[in-house]
């Protein structure tokens, strides 16, 4: 597998870049949610429906949680660009026997107060549209499983409210959950669920 390799400038300059990229392609970045800052570190879960997915991840933990910012892609991806390493990009090959040193370097990143680990629990892009969520359960499963210190467990939903303007407005809706030791990658499904839900009824789709 490749593991993340933090550049302070990098990660720095993915800052402004992302900002002025979406910035071009939306008008307005609306964000409403709810955190608490605990001092633990945070598991994000994310709808995943574009090329767009990442970037606005960045932007959300640059205003909100301020972490070390890591994510997961697939390897033969990663490895066409490992830029993406310096600004937190680690790989996963679905399938093979170097993913569970994947699983193994996720639980790894959950034991420290400064990082943010964001997952698409989808496994692949899906359609904006899609109203029920079914995830892939390894990963998941695995780190509720074995990570033994506590963290944060936080839902990303982002939207997209086009209107009349030329350029959509992007909807970024965030909500913190509480977890314990019995939580199953089943319950984390369901208010999930429940939580993009209350998402699509506040933009009113």
């Amino acid at each position: 597998m490749i593991r993340a390799n933090h550049s302070k400038l990098w990660v720095k300059i993915s800052r402004y870049y992302t900002k002025i990229f979406i910035g071009f392609f939306f008008g307005n970045v609306n964000y409403t949610g709810d955190y608490e800052e605990k001092g633990v570190p945070i598991l994000m879960l994310s709808n995943h429906f574009s090329f767009y997915d990442g970037f606005i991840q960045i932007l959300l933990n640059f205003k909100v949680f301020n972490r070390r910012f890591y994510f997961m892609m697939l390897e033969k991806e990663l490895s066409k660009n490992m830029l993406l390493t310096k600004i937190g990009a680690s790989s996963i090959s679905k399938g093979k026997r170097s993913s569970l040193e994947s699983l193994g370097y996720a639980v790894e990143l959950l034991q420290d107060k400064e990082n943010l680990f964001l997952f698409f629990p989808q496994g692949k892009i899906k359609s904006i549209y899609i109203r029920e969520f079914t995830f892939e359960k390894g990963l998941l499963t695995h780190v509720l499983e074995n990570v033994k210190n506590d963290f944060q467990l936080v839902f990303n939903i982002n939207l997209i409210n086009y209107g009349t303007n030329l350029r959509p407005d992007l909807c970024v809706y965030y909500e913190t959950q509480t977890i314990n030791a019995d939580t199953t990658a089943e319950d984390v499904e369901r208010e999930f669920n429940r939580f993009a839900k209350t998402c699509f009824t506040k933009l009113g789709a």
